[in-house]
């Protein structure tokens, strides 16, 4: 099964910023394909096994004491490729967290958008150090929700009103 390991340099950086006013800011997730096959990942990586594209986090929010879900979008313009490896990366460019696995089944980038939806688990480092200062995502959440709802009622409304002239046998 596929999964995601806080690196070695994570839980030190980590836990060098607790207490001291500086941050770990994880700021990219990065896609690979492994070198074209499966792996489990390692504590002690420091890079995908072969990167191919990266993005920004466009957003993140808690999930528990020490877990956040980030979201990001890869363009149909990214290259084609199957991804078997993810990266999330700080400010710095280091390898924070790894998602990989030998039983990965590799979806492919590149002619659609492909989106990163995934939670991740700060499992090592104590509880309460991990703080997320980003916008939450319940907002925009109630905002798309919203937006939706509202498309949808303006298009019953639309349909009443052709029921309404059909019956009538006018515009």
């Amino acid at each position: 099964m596929p999964t995601t390991l806080l690196t070695d340099i994570a839980e030190a950086k980590l836990t060098a910023a607790a207490g001291s006013g500086t941050q770990v800011a994880i700021t990219h997730i990065a896609l690979g394909d492994g070198n074209g096959g499966n792996y489990g990942p390692g504590f002690g990586q420091t890079s995908l096994q072969r990167e191919l594209a990266r993005q920004p986090i466009e957003t993140r929010h808690m999930v528990g004491n020490n877990a956040w879900r980030v979201k990001a979008e890869f363009d149909p313009e990214t290259p084609s490729f199957f991804v078997r490896e993810m990266g999330f990366f700080d400010a710095d460019g280091d390898l924070i967290a790894i998602w990989a696995g030998n039983d990965v089944v590799a979806r492919q980038t590149g002619a659609i958008t492909y989106l990163v939806d995934h939670v991740l688990s700060f499992t090592r480092v104590q509880d309460g150090l991990v703080i997320i200062n980003a916008p939450d995502d319940a907002l925009y959440d109630l905002a798309v929700s919203t937006a939706y709802n509202l498309a949808i009622l303006h298009t019953e409304q639309f349909r009443q009103s052709e029921r309404i002239r059909d019956l009538n046998g006018s515009y």
